[in-house]
């Protein structure tokens, strides 16, 4: 099943950064499982909790995930 990855996105509030590239290079050296991390993009917001979110398609249809900074669960794609 292919999967595009259309946005990704790290922080919080107003302060956020594009994490689309570092998102799609993890996914394409073959990491499922993304976690809300200052590794993706640094630290848009010091002292404030961030939040990954991605959006991707797959098989015609548009998906999304929100994970937070120490939620183990990630957002997992196919």
């Amino acid at each position: 099943m292919a999967v595009t990855i259309t946005y990704a996105g790290y922080g919080v509030w107003n302060s956020t950064r594009e994490a689309t590239n570092a998102i799609r290079q993890s996914y394409a050296g073959g990491n499922r499982k993304f976690l809300a991390s200052n590794d993706w993009v640094g630290d848009p917001a010091p002292r404030e909790r961030k939040y990954l979110y991605i959006i991707w398609e797959s098989a015609g249809v548009t998906y999304s995930g929100v994970v937070g900074e120490d939620d183990g669960r990630g957002i997992s794609l196919p």
